[in-house]
């Protein structure tokens, strides 16, 4: 196996399995089982960065305003594409993710954690943002808030990272419930090794 300290590794972004490896995914309340075919970098730049006053159709983001939860169409996928990303804004304003769109990542029971320019301070590689898509019509959702008193005209978001090509692994029916909720017997038997990743959230 792909030698890591951890899928949250504080360090430069890589990828957390090799080529025809297994990754388990939790997706739609559930775990996904896929084998890897394909890896590349996607490296920060233009068209990996959303200007989200734009995508609002607005022109300002007012002081102490918000941009609700929308979806990024430059990081949308198809069907069998995974991205593994890490993320920050440009400017001074503050991100808020969610995956799928009405369950926030980062989130504990009575706070969720957003992501602004003081993030690199304490976390220089951005680890702490790693977050992953799986996928069409899964999107990622992104809100935006302005903590100044004043308002700004842009609100940008750098992204950054890997893009997998995956082949969903087939399951033996008698396995698949097992399989699904994630037993690891089960996932043993039917797949072998694998990597376990969280693409959405999970509130318990």
């Amino acid at each position: 196996m792909f030698e890591s300290a951890g899928i949250y590794d504080p360090g430069p972004i890589k990828p957390v399995v090799q080529i025809k490896e297994n990754l388990s995914v939790w997706t739609l309340g559930k775990w996904e089982h896929y084998r890897v075919d394909f890896i590349e970098p996607m490296p920060r730049s233009t068209p990996m960065q959303v200007e989200m006053v734009v995508a609002s159709g607005a022109t300002t983001l007012a002081a102490n305003g918000t941009i609700a939860k929308r979806v990024v169409a430059a990081l949308q996928l198809n069907g069998d594409e995974f991205f593994h990303l890490r993320w920050e804004p440009i400017d001074n304003v503050e991100g808020v993710l969610w995956e799928q769109a009405g369950t926030g990542r980062y989130q504990g029971r009575s706070a969720m954690a957003r992501v602004d320019r003081s993030t690199k301070l304490y976390d220089p590689y951005l680890a702490t943002t790693t977050f992953w898509i799986l996928g069409r019509d899964r999107d990622m959702n992104l809100e935006v808030r302005n903590p100044m008193g004043y308002a700004t005209p842009t609100a940008r978001f750098a992204f950054w990272g890997y893009r997998y090509l995956l082949t969903e692994l087939e399951i033996p029916q008698s396995e698949k419930a097992a399989v699904n909720r994630g037993d690891l017997d089960a996932v043993r038997r039917a797949i072998g090794a694998t990597t376990w990743l969280p693409a959405e959230g999970r509130a318990s």
